[in-house]
């Protein structure tokens, strides 16, 4: 009789354990996206989640259309050699892991390639007859930059939407007369070294670079006499002004005197002068 009697109890105990683990909380799915620093989501590509094959190398016109790239490129793009003379067969491309263009003795253009959004880095050098970096407009996300040894560039373009950084290096442009195309960019990480510039008279172009987190370098400028358009306040690595036969030391001394430096002060090989 006792054990008849538990019978009409069993059901409502399951009905109770029912209830309590419906509301257990459900381990979440596995994430396709993840958040920018002010909490929205975004998009994970194949730069996040596929693992770089070989790179691949564009050295003729028709290779663009022999390799039918997709939008999003992990590996590294080498684009070289002189049977490259147009890359617009490629503006359909929006992110790559390194785009490096290279010794292209016959590439008078970069167009085709001013619709890209994301590069891990970006390497222009040796390019002969390459006269101007086109508008990267909706290019918000590099690592970094090089933009070095180009005989007769003497416009960078611009990088409108280009924030921040990780590394920037701009020299051996001898035909370059000024830095105009950075005015957005307002910090690295890394970097920025300023170098080899013959004819750049002042620093226009980085007034809202306010913080450098690695090392500042500014070095071999024969041309330059001023420091203004450089809003740097802070240098995480060393400070190096070195070479700049026109710059004035007490123009120097007067900027360094602003900036917090947290490596070492080079300042060397500079005009020197009485400071008043």
């Amino acid at each position: 009789m006792r054990a008849h009697s538990l019978l009409p109890i069993i059901p409502a105990v399951f009905a109770l354990l029912a209830t309590a683990c419906s509301n257990t909380p459900v381990a979440a799915e596995t994430e396709t996206e993840t958040e920018t620093e002010t909490g929205e989501p975004v998009e994970l590509s194949c730069l996040d989640t596929d693992t770089p094959g070989d790179d691949i190398v564009i050295n003729f016109d028709s290779a663009i259309d022999e390799l039918a790239l997709g939008e999003c490129v992990p590996e590294r793009l080498l684009i070289t050699g002189g049977g490259v003379t147009d890359l617009s067969g490629l503006a359909h491309l929006r992110e790559v892991g390194v785009l490096e263009i290279r010794f292209t003795p016959q590439l008078e253009s970069l167009a085709g390639l001013d619709q890209l959004e994301r590069i891990g880095t970006l390497i222009i050098t040796g390019n002969a007859k390459l006269t101007s970096l086109p508008s990267f407009a909706v290019l918000d996300r590099v690592s970094t930059i090089r933009i070095t040894g180009n005989d007769i560039l003497d416009d960078l373009g611009s990088f409108p939407a280009l924030t921040t950084l990780r590394n920037l290096e701009i020299s051996s442009n001898p035909l370059l007369t000024d830095f105009s195309g950075f005015e957005a960019l307002t910090s690295t990480t890394g970097f920025v070294e300023l170098w080899d510039a013959t004819l750049v008279p002042d620093l226009s172009g980085f007034e809202a670079l306010a913080s450098v987190g690695g090392d500042l370098r500014i070095e071999t400028m024969p041309a330059l006499t001023s420091l203004a358009g450089l809003g740097v306040s802070s240098v995480g690595g060393n400070l190096r002004i070195v070479s700049n036969v026109k710059l004035d030391e007490c123009l120097i001394d007067d900027f360094v005197a602003e900036v917090d430096v947290g490596g070492a002060t080079i300042i060397s090989g500079n005009k020197s002068g009485f400071c008043g």
